[in-house]
């Protein structure tokens, strides 16, 4: 029986948009900066909302929850910063 797949062998699968909510212990706004810069260099990171004095982070798009959450909280490891996942929508 032959592949009945109609996508090319080593196609990645699309992904559907998601929305992540952090909390970040950010404290000003390079924590801030830092925070975005990390974000936009993830694949399929669409959008991300930063919001310092509520010391939470919004990141919209089709990127993998695995990945941010890593570097989010490798982030945090090394600024001293609580980083935890908060919701995945």
């Amino acid at each position: 029986m032959g592949n009945l797949c109609a996508c090319p062998p080593n196609a990645k699968p699309e992904r559907k948009e998601t929305t992540l909510k952090y909390y970040a212990g950010m404290t000003c706004g390079g924590c801030s900066s830092a925070i975005t810069r990390i974000a936009k260099s993830i694949e399929g990171v669409r959008d991300i909302q930063c919001d310092v004095a509520k010391k939470e982070v919004v990141v919209v798009g089709t990127m993998d929850e695995k990945t941010v959450t890593e570097k989010f909280t490798k982030w945090g490891e090394k600024s001293s910063k609580e980083v935890k996942l908060l919701e995945s929508l």
